[in-house]
Order: C-alpha cells, then structure tokens, then sequence
C-alpha cells in the first residue's frame, strides 16, 4: 500500500511539536506520566515500574504532568517515591486529556516518547526490548509491545492481539490498525521527531485520539512490534473509559476519529477500509449494548445502541440493533421481572 495522501481541508490541523535543539544533550528516552486526581496506589505502583528498569538520568527522563488535580496526592507519592528521581509540572488550571497528553510531548527532552497513564504499568524488559528493536530499525517511527489487560487489582484479564510471533516492523500495519483493536497506550513509544513531524494528538476527539494518532503514524512511518508482554492497561471502574462506554461517547468519538483518519488512506483502498473499521466498532457497539442490557443497565445500552446506528446502520448490524431496541422498549414497558417472566416461558417453549 502506498503510504499517504496529501491532508486535505476536512483534517483538522493538530498542534504543531516544536524541534530542540541540535546542540542539547538528551536522553534517549521520556517517560512522561500524564495525571489527574490519581488513587496514589496506582500512581505508586506506575512509578516503581518505572524505576524499576530506570537506566539513569543521562539515558531516562521522568516526569509527571498533572493536570491541576484538585488535591496534592500526584506531588506527595512522586516525593515519596521519586526520591528526586521524578519531576514534577502542575498545569495552572485543567484542561482536559488531550492538553495534558500533547504537554507530555511537548516537555519531553528524550529522542523516544513513552506516555504512560498513572493507572498503567510496565514490565521489566519493557525498555531495554524496545531499544534494541528501535536501535536496529532506525526508520520506525513508533514502537510497541503486546501488553496485558489487567484489572483493579493487578490481575491479568486478557492479552491484546499477538500481531507477529516474531519482533520486527509489521507489514500491513495501517490495514490493520483501521480496521481492529490492536493497542492500548502503556505498550506504545514514538519518537519524538515523528511528533515533530506530524503534530500532536488531535482536540477534537476525547476518546479516540490515541488510535487516531496511532493510524496517523502508520500512514507515515514503519511501525516496529515485540511481542513480549511488557505492558499492562489497567481497566478499573473509576477509569475513563468505563464512564465513556456508559454514556456511548466512546462509540461516537470512533465515528469522528473514523471521519479524520480515511484521509490518510490511500484512494484506491480507503472506501472498502472505513467500511471494515466502521462495522467492526459497530459489532463493538452492540456488544457493550448487549452487555448492558443482560446486566440491566437500560440507559448504557440505549446510548451504545445510537452510537453504533453512527458507526454503521446496515444489513445485519441495522437488525441486530432493532432486535435489541425492541427488547428495550419491552423492557421499559414490563420491567425486570416482565423480562424475566418471558425468558422462562421461552425456555419451556424450547423444551417441549
């Protein structure tokens, strides 16, 4: 596949990622910790991650960027568990993720940019791999490893994707990446020139501007992959993305995010790629639906329900959604124990 179209008037400009210096010593990586009113646990446990495989100063810098936290709990555990190692920004008022997250590249000093939410881990290995896959690729422009999914607790839940049994630059990456869940942000470096290059994460999207940023790079760049598991997303009740999924906001943010990136996609290809990354969002839509709807969270369901007739509102994806609105509209008419009533009734049916 050809790598790129020209941006077009319909791509919104993302904020451009100034240069440093030529002449300023910097170390190769920046970990830089994105945070908002954290749990100190977990702010905690990221940062001993880190420190745990901490090359030195000369070759790492930590920092964390806060984004006017209501209270001091980000400063005290980086006093306590930095021990001067870690640094420290405080935004003057909030602004908001996509800020917080285009500040982190932007007081980043390291060749390679690692953001790591202060929810998330990684683990040992992590950088000491990725070095050594981006010292002998030298035309990547972004890393990442496969990563763990893990819960409130530490527990592993699930393994993102295995994209290659073996590490090196994927092929077919920018198919891929459009068209499927493939990454999460704690697996993920990019150099920073590839920032500089192509601007920061996009204020238009709330959800999704990781992805979007991810399709932008493998428009443009190689993309190298490990597949060792380095990384752990944790996924929490308290976390954004529960409250987006919610309130369906993550599903209509994929619309948007989907609007942005098939600019970047080569003509000959784009119309039959949005097509496949629309339904397969929309296939995830109306699983959450569905999900919510067994565990009788009416509302959740109603909203993923409009997000995915946004994603996608044909053939068997437009009936499975009106199967399961009909299902809605009984349920508010008759209630939990109406529902209940007609699933015994259906499973006597099927047993005569």
């Amino acid at each position: 596949m050809s790598s790129k179209t020209p941006h077009s008037a319909s791509i919104p400009k993302p904020l451009a990622i100034r240069g440093l210096p030529a002449d300023e010593y910097r170390p190769f990586w920046s970990v830089m910790i994105p945070t908002y009113n954290p749990r100190a646990e977990y702010l905690e446990e990221t940062l001993r991650s880190v420190l745990a495989q901490d090359p030195g100063s000369d070759q790492m810098q930590i920092e964390v960027v806060d984004d006017c936290s209501k209270d001091n709990t980000a400063f005290d555990v980086i006093r306590r568990v930095g021990a001067g190692r870690v640094t420290f920004h405080r935004e003057s008022e909030n602004r908001g993720l996509v800020n917080t997250w285009n500040k982190c590249i932007e007081r980043a000093r390291g060749h390679w940019v690692h953001i790591l939410h202060h929810d998330d881990i990684v683990l040992l290995g992590f950088y000491d791999r990725l070095y050594h896959g981006i010292a002998c690729n030298p035309d990547a422009g972004m890393a990442f490893c496969r990563f763990a999914i893990i819960d409130a607790n530490g527990h592993w839940k699930s393994l993102g994707p295995l994209e290659s049994a073996a590490a090196g630059v994927l092929d077919d990456w920018l198919e891929r990446v459009v068209t499927g869940y493939h990454v999460e942000c704690p697996a993920v470096v990019v150099k920073r020139a590839t920032y500089e290059r192509l601007g920061g994460f996009t204020a238009e999207l709330v959800c999704f501007l990781d992805l979007e940023m991810w399709v932008r790079i493998a428009a443009h760049a190689p993309v190298y992959y490990e597949p060792q598991i380095l990384a752990g997303y944790r996924r929490h009740g308290d976390n954004v993305v529960a409250v987006q999924e919610r309130t369906g906001l993550n599903m209509q943010d994929m619309a948007r995010a989907i609007r942005i990136w098939k600019e970047y996609l080569p003509a000959n290809a784009r119309g039959q790629l949005e097509k496949q990354g629309r339904r397969y969002w929309a296939d995830i839509s109306l699983m959450l639906a569905q999900h919510f709807f067994s565990n009788d969270d009416v509302a959740a369901c109603t909203s993923q329900l409009r997000a995915a007739k946004t994603l996608w509102n044909r053939g068997q994806h437009r009936s499975r959604r009106l199967r399961l609105e009909a299902k809605v509209l009984f349920y508010r008419a008759l209630g939990r124990r109406g529902i209940s009533a007609v699933r015994k009734l259906r499973r006597r049916i099927r047993s005569r």
